[in-house]
């Protein structure tokens, strides 16, 4: 024991190298959870005194005329281990090679919400998105990444968050498990009525770390768009005599629309006529804003007419029969 702890002596105290170092640490970096067990092998081509110095504080592994040394831990839970493989020579020169090993936790939980917002949101206002990752590390290898899944079901990518290397070069002793929080600055449109967010937090821990990386999804995040009122059929209705005239908006809240003719309002007729040809105005009003819609009215004799009504574009559309025009407050 005492010519072991002599020979440690002279390798801390003595750094002088080797010509040539022949140890070798397979692996050569470890990826390892957090109290999941963990080992490496160091190895030279010739006989001799080697060890393994595990951690600051901690007692030293070592063997005298080896040529393998093998580290192993059960349970790892050091976030700052740094093991260390070295050789001794008689003479006070010394090699080593250090194993490079990460300790990672997946996130306790992650969730997104609005900042300083609840409720419908409005179409073109400025909103914040922000995910939260609990307890994870390291965090400089998390990636988070924002999405939408529109009504249909059609997943988009709305922004990923490079991964943070500047965290390591600067906190390179700080790799416990921390809170983050990541958030995505949008404007809202109609086409959002419906629509979920959700974030994911990603561990990309490179080709040492697990295949494929694992990721944590954040629930789901309903998303009600309040927007102005918006047209959807033509400048131009070729419409069969007999059958009743009809144009469709979409809104949220569901507008109030109104028909005029000649300045007047008017009910749109249900029988047409070629009496009923011309051109009508289509005024929509809800409390986020309002639209005007000029369309031009052509009545056909026989079965030819093509365009009699627009369809539905939503989930809040009218067909526009309203008798009057509803004033809302702003």
């Amino acid at each position: 024991m005492h010519t072991l702890s002599l020979l440690l002596i002279l390798h801390l105290l003595k750094p002088g190298v080797y010509e040539s170092c022949s140890l070798v640490v397979s692996p050569a970096g470890l990826v390892v959870k957090y109290g999941a067990p963990a080992s490496a092998n160091c190895t030279s081509d010739t006989v001799t005194s080697m060890g393994w110095e595990p951690s600051l504080g901690e007692s030293p592994l070592f063997g005298t005329e080896v040529k393998e040394l093998t580290w192993r831990v059960d349970s790892l839970t050091d976030w700052n281990i740094k093991p260390q493989c070295f050789e001794i020579s008689e003479v006070g020169g010394q090699c080593a090679r250090v194993l490079k090993v990460t300790v990672y936790k997946l996130p306790d939980r992650v969730s997104i919400r609005y900042v300083n917002h609840s409720g419908p949101v409005v179409e073109g206002h400025q909103y914040s998105l922000h995910c939260f990752v609990q307890n994870t590390a390291p965090i400089e290898h998390l990636r988070v990444t924002f999405f939408k899944v529109s009504t249909n079901g059609e997943r988009t990518v709305l922004y990923t968050q490079p991964l943070n290397n500047d965290i390591h070069q600067l906190n390179n002793d700080m790799r416990q498990p921390v809170n983050e929080s990541y958030s995505l600055q949008f404007s809202p449109t109609s086409v959002d009525d419906g629509a979920q967010w959700f974030c994911s937090a990603m561990l990309d821990l490179g080709p040492e770390g697990p295949r494929p990386p694992a990721v944590m999804e954040s629930d789901r995040l309903n998303t009600t768009v309040h927007f102005a009122p918006e047209f959807s059929c033509s400048a131009k209705l070729e419409v069969r005599a007999g059958e009743g005239l009809t144009c469709d908006v979409r809104g949220n809240p569901l507008p109030s629309v109104t028909w005029l003719r000649d300045g007047q309002i008017l009910t749109p007729p249900t029988h047409l006529s070629r009496e009923d040809a011309g051109n009508y105005t289509l005024m929509a009003l809800n409390r986020i804003g309002r639209a005007n819609h000029t369309v031009e009215v052509e009545v056909l004799h026989g079965r030819a007419a093509r365009g009699a009504s627009c369809q539905a574009a939503g989930s809040a559309t009218v067909a526009v029969l309203l008798h009057q025009l509803i004033h809302w407050p702003y």
